[in-house]
């Protein structure tokens, strides 16, 4: 038997989680939009279920914690860019694509952190078939209550109800371009053009293929935005384990972002 040369030479628990957490800024009472990667971590005793313990923890019972829970590829595969497909695939695409299902459907591109809290007794999530939120703790179905088909991160969307909570923003090991709470930036600017997207959901006679509205997004702008934040000393960031940790008031990135674009994009 041969053993592997990568020894594990740190561990990180649950109590320095919450630790790091404490000691730059996230409290009791917070509602925190998580985007994570628990493989930057390095090794976690206990993996996804340890991150979201400690994650749970330090924002309390008064505390909510909501998660992006994007399916892409249940969406118009004519935008599909990584990787884009062949158009003679386009019509099997829509015709073969399952619906979605808020227990089944394919999430697995979220992480592992995000599809822990999925699963866990009292997370709400939304309906949305490309773009639903998960959220646990007070304010969870608030948050969820509402998410339109059409124009689905807009104001009127989870991430407009977590802009008015004065939510604050965690990311964990990836990078300004995985802000899904950036794109309500986007939507609020009306500077992105209008698509016409579409998904597999479950209609009144079974599977069906539904159109709907949204904004031709654009993540690319969101390094540099993050940049502005962060010369304007708007973001903390630290470590746990290896992972980079970026933290910031999602009310404050958003108005930042949406002068940004309004300056830049015509």
């Amino acid at each position: 038997m041969t053993l592997s040369s990568n020894e594990i030479r740190a561990v990180i628990t649950r109590q320095q989680i919450i630790d790091q957490l404490r000691a730059n800024g996230i409290s009791e009472g917070m509602t925190l939009m998580v985007h994570s990667s628990l493989r930057a971590f390095g090794y976690v005793c206990g993996g996804a279920q340890t991150v979201v313990d400690a994650l749970l923890e330090a924002v309390g019972y008064e505390g909510t914690i909501v998660v992006s829970m994007q399916s892409g590829d249940n969406s118009e595969p004519s935008y599909w860019q990584n990787p884009p497909v062949a158009i003679e695939f386009f019509d099997i695409i829509r015709k073969s694509h399952p619906s979605f299902h808020i227990n089944h459907s394919d999430v697995s591109k979220m992480g592992a952190i995000s599809k822990s809290i999925r699963h866990r007794e009292g997370s709400v999530m939304t309906h949305h078939p490309a773009v639903a939120f998960c959220a646990m703790g007070k304010y969870a179905r608030f948050i969820c209550r509402h998410h339109e088909l059409d124009f689905p991160l807009s104001k009127e969307s989870p991430l407009g109800a977590c802009y008015d909570l004065k939510a604050h923003v965690l990311l964990l090991g990836v990078g300004y371009d995985s802000c899904t709470a950036l794109h309500l930036a986007e939507s609020i600017s009306s500077r992105r053009a209008v698509i016409l997207q579409g998904g597999a959901v479950e209609g009144s006679g079974g599977r069906i293929w539904q159109k709907y509205l949204d904004y031709d997004y654009d993540a690319d702008d969101f390094k540099n935005i993050g940049l502005v934040l962060e010369h304007k000393n708007l973001v903390t960031a630290f470590k746990i384990g290896n992972a980079h940790v970026k933290f910031f008031e999602m009310q404050t990135a958003v108005d930042e972002a949406v002068a940004w674009i309004k300056e830049r994009v015509v």
